[in-house]
């Protein structure tokens, strides 16, 4: 495979790092240089940076029904658009502590935000949402549950302020959500696609194992 990256992380250099926010997220006032493709190095540029953990999600499958398991919560970055601010997700969450295993994590959250256990999990993909201004890192998995007998319901840790509905769909709904915009936040559209290219190799290494 031809190597993509000409450069790495020592060809940035941070001249000064200033901590400017530090609540729920922290924000970061940097500036730096880089080297150009042209040759010789950048003037000095400022840039904000919203530094967030890494996060997992996780995408809930029945292989026997057919069926995902999805949430629904408010999301306040949709709030100024014509779009209602509910969204229908995987369930996600960070991890809490230096050096969790996101794995664990995509455990925790599964019972905490859809109330099931994760009978096996699947890798799918990792990827920074949105590089150009926050550190954020994703890791995507594939969950097998069972939902025999699972229906809406309502999840969520009381001291974190969520409230959160589980919904119990069939493969072919939601895909067609997919395609008609419905569902529209990066996380369930990377994970919906993902699903729909690796799906019958999915479900015959879960058969397998």
């Amino acid at each position: 495979m031809t190597q993509l990256h000409e450069y790495g992380q020592d060809d940035v250099s941070i001249q000064s790092e200033t901590l400017a926010y530090n609540g729920f997220f922290k924000l970061k006032q940097l500036k730096l240089t880089f080297k150009r493709f042209v040759g010789g190095e950048s003037a000095v540029i400022d840039r904000e940076l919203c530094v967030r953990g890494d996060a997992v999600g996780v995408l809930l499958y029945d292989p026997a029904l057919q069926k995902f398991a999805m949430v629904e919560q408010v999301r306040i970055g949709a709030l100024n658009r014509p779009c209602s601010p509910w969204m229908l997700e995987l369930v996600a969450g960070m991890l809490d502590k230096e050096g969790e295993d996101p794995v664990d994590v995509a455990h925790r959250e599964t019972m905490e935000e859809a109330g099931l256990n994760i009978e096996q999990l699947t890798p799918m993909v990792e990827y920074f949402p949105s590089p150009g201004g926050s550190s954020e890192f994703f890791r995507l998995y594939c969950g097998k549950v069972d939902l025999q007998g699972v229906s809406s319901d309502i999840f969520g840790v009381e001291e974190e302020h969520e409230d959160i509905r589980l919904h119990v769909l069939d493969v072919d709904d939601v895909v067609a959500m997919l395609k008609q915009g419905v569902i529209n936040n990066a996380m369930s559209i990377i994970a919906l696609q993902w699903f729909q290219l690796n799906r019958q190799e999915l479900e015959q290494q879960w058969q397998a194992s």
